[in-house]
């Protein structure tokens, strides 16, 4: 009985050592495979049940496969923004289509070498699908969960960033505690439409009052006057009651009969003005882009004279995402108070947007701001005829009694900063993924969109997991029931981004085993050689 118990013991070796070289040849030749986890063999003996104490009966020997499915491999860095690694527990959940319709297989694994595919689902070289919850403004997104409802494979194509209007603008600036409250007009604004039906020789003035280098108002007064060709005229700084004019003018300005904007001789060149008190001022005409227009209607115009004024440009959206220049001018009016008008903004050096001006002033007190009153910038887009909708604009010029905003302070103007909130159309460039499992799509315009949220799948024994092709697992009685986390919650691992876990196997332990199984299948053999002649040994008695 023994002698054929020990023939069958070497034989139970043989097939144990066969299973572990099997599982050894698999984790050499998965090496190299992203996320793979090494399989170990665990040996068990085989007992026969002795029939006295005195005699012995062999059993055996029995292999069974030990996944190391728990074990880290080496997260490796990637050029690319979609390669992910789990830093710790937790599995990427994966489909085996991408539709998630009736029959779709859910699977998990550590293989997170993604890339978009044709239609834009990120599909990993096992050709597995991505899993995570969309992320849709205004609705909430799961923290936890026990079943797979509710998941989508993450798409990463036809997205793209939509403008948006200014609605916000932040002013942070200096406005100097030296200048007096009253200086000379160096700028005069004119909104004016002229007739294009008028005679040749018709006339139309522009009156305003300008104030010179003394303080002292001076009337000026800027002439219009139809020539006989179609669409043309000429401007002419006429001389002040109070002095002399160089420069003037007349300066021809043609306009464009489609538009009705000036296409050649506007602005005109600065006037220079001498007055009866010796002093002199330069004043530019019409440099903010005001509106200038010759249409049908009746000849009417407005101006606007600006004093020697700290002139802030910054730049605003329009809904359509169109860059506008618009001007903040400042203008000092006591001791610690100052006035901000708003100038028309400009696209492309013509007025794009008319702006209703409202009284904005700011009063300070030891520097800071004691009083502000900077109602809301409403803007009429529709003289630029760009389509975009009217804005309204929100200013926020600092806090009453803190710095943190509009300043008056000894020294020169400065504008330090002016932040608005809008932005220009925007051309998709890429997603990241950040360490919580937010995927985010990148645009060229500096904006960003989260679209999906990646949850990592926990098990009580991961070990217990079986393996599928394409380094996939599924969960069994033995692993437990999964519960998807949030990466970086109840227990989950982070997610690296730009980053691969490599295998978990070690090479040369792995060499070593392979040489102990094949001493231990050679010994196997003999025992089965051993018995054989001892058998035959038995036979020859009976002969």
């Amino acid at each position: 009985m023994s002698i054929y118990g020990a023939l069958y013991s070497g034989v139970s070796g043989l097939s144990a050592q066969s299973n572990a070289m099997g599982m050894i040849s698999d984790n050499i030749a998965n090496v190299n495979t992203t996320g793979y986890k090494g399989v170990s063999a665990r040996f068990s003996t085989l007992v026969a049940q002795s029939s006295s104490e005195t005699l012995y009966a062999p059993g055996g020997v029995r292999s069974a496969p030990l996944r190391n499915i728990d074990k880290q491999g080496q997260l490796q860095g990637t050029a690319s923004a979609t390669d992910l690694a789990v830093a710790g527990k937790g599995f990427f959940v994966v489909a085996d289509r991408a539709g998630n319709t009736t029959g779709t297989q859910y699977l998990f694994t550590r293989a997170g070498s993604f890339r978009p595919n044709a239609s834009g689902d990120l599909v990993n070289a096992g050709g597995y699908y991505l899993q995570g919850w969309p992320i849709t403004p205004g609705s909430s997104t799961p923290t936890s969960g026990s079943t797979f409802t509710g998941l989508e494979t993450i798409n990463v194509a036809n997205l793209n960033g939509t403008a948006r209007a200014t609605t916000n603008l932040e002013l942070a600036l200096n406005l100097p505690s030296t200048v007096l409250p009253t200086e000379q007009t160096s700028d005069v604004a004119m909104e004016v439409n002229l007739n294009s039906a008028a005679a040749a020789g018709t006339t139309h003035d522009v009156v305003t009052t300008v104030n010179d280098p003394t303080g002292v108002a001076q009337s000026v007064t800027y002439r219009w006057t139809k020539l006989a060709a179609p669409n043309q005229w000429t401007l002419e700084a006429l001389a002040p009651a109070g002095g002399t004019v160089n420069n003037g003018g007349p300066t021809n300005v043609t306009f464009d009969p489609v538009t009705g904007r000036p296409t050649s001789g506007f602005p005109p060149p600065d006037p220079l003005y001498t007055w009866n008190n010796g002093s002199t001022s330069t004043i530019d005409i019409g440099s903010y882009g005001n509106a200038i227009t010759e249409t049908a209607a009746a000849s009417a115009s407005t101006a606007t004279q600006y004093n020697d004024q700290y002139l802030a440009t910054v730049q605003v959206y329009d809904d359509l995402g169109n860059t506008h220049d618009m001007q903040l001018a400042f203008t000092k009016t006591a001791a610690n108070d100052w006035s901000m008008t708003v100038l028309n903004p400009t696209l492309n050096g013509a007025t794009s947007g008319i702006v209703a001006n409202l009284p904005r002033t700011i009063q300070f007190s030891g520097g800071v701001p004691s009083l502000i009153n900077m109602p809301p910038i409403t803007i009429d887009w529709s003289v630029g005829s760009t389509g975009a909708t009217n804005s309204t604009i929100a200013l926020d010029a600092g806090t009453v009694g803190s710095p943190d905003g509009i300043i008056q302070f000894s020294g020169n103007f400065i504008l330090n900063s002016a932040e608005q909130d809008g932005v220009t159309f925007g051309n998709f460039r890429g997603v990241s993924v950040s360490e919580e499992g937010v995927v985010t799509a990148l645009f060229d315009n500096g904006e960003q969109l989260d679209i999906a949220q990646i949850p990592l799948g926990m098990f009580p024994n991961p070990n217990g997991l079986e393996g599928r092709t394409g380094n996939a697992y599924s969960a069994t009685a033995n692993s437990g029931n999964f519960l998807l986390n949030r990466p970086k919650i109840g227990g989950a691992g982070l997610i690296a981004s730009s980053s691969l876990e490599a295998s978990n196997v070690d090479l040369a332990e792995e060499f070593t085993k392979m040489i102990v199984t094949q001493q231990a299948y050679s010994a196997s053999s003999k025992i089965i050689t051993t018995a054989d002649e001892m058998l035959d040994e038995l036979i020859r008695i009976a002969r």
